[in-house]
């Protein structure tokens, strides 16, 4: 490529075959090429650094980054009111580990029976059913919301903090749904959620 001599920057073949160069009209573009190169004066000074150009300061942040990739996303339709739930969850209050027991869950990605058929365990056909009412076969939802048996513990989670029962059984509505109620309820912020990842983490 080059090399330094006596402090300056020399560029060599730019590690292009001597062969290759030969060829009709590639050695004018390479002397252009090279040409335009050690006319380039800027990088003499100082040392490189790697910026991210996609902020407001030159610091890379996950937030930044994920703000970059959204603004290609093309939306398939009008927003969803559950769209928010992935932005509520990770700004709560509450520790890390709490957080991405919640955010597993809202992608359903925790280990529940139908999921680990998916990945090739092979189960009898009564190891699939749910564990605690032995009815349904075991899914994220039937496990955290629809259950006889859950149905009986947000009941009285519900009761406890003067709530009517839930209406919503999926996930991301299911939380929505309590998040709004605590907040309609002046909860303090980042505090609405807590409820709801103590009843499924519990």
């Amino acid at each position: 490529m080059g090399g330094w001599r006596e402090g300056i920057w020399y560029w060599s073949n730019l590690g292009i075959s001597v062969d290759f160069l030969e060829n009709g009209g590639t050695r004018e573009l390479f002397c252009a090429l090279k040409e335009r190169l050690e006319g380039f004066e800027g990088w003499k000074e100082g040392k490189d650094v790697v910026t991210w150009q996609d902020n407001l300061s030159p610091t890379f942040s996950v937030a930044s980054c994920y703000n970059f990739y959204e603004n290609f996303c093309i939306p398939l339709g009008p927003n969803n009111k559950c769209d928010e739930a992935f932005g509520l969850l990770w700004k709560m209050d509450v520790p890390l580990k709490i957080k991405a027991f919640g955010w597993r869950l809202f992608l359903n990605k925790l280990t529940t029976k139908d999921l680990l058929v998916n990945r090739g365990i092979s189960l009898s056909h009564d190891d699939l059913l749910c564990i605690l009412y032995g009815s349904c076969m075991e899914d994220r939802n039937h496990f955290f919301f629809s259950c006889s048996v859950v149905k009986r513990i947000w009941r009285e989670m519900a009761i406890w903090v003067g709530k009517k029962e839930n209406r919503e059984e999926g996930c991301l509505a299911n939380f929505m749904e309590w998040h709004s109620y605590f907040e309609g309820n002046k909860v303090r912020h980042r505090k609405e959620g807590i409820v709801w990842l103590a009843t499924t983490e519990g």
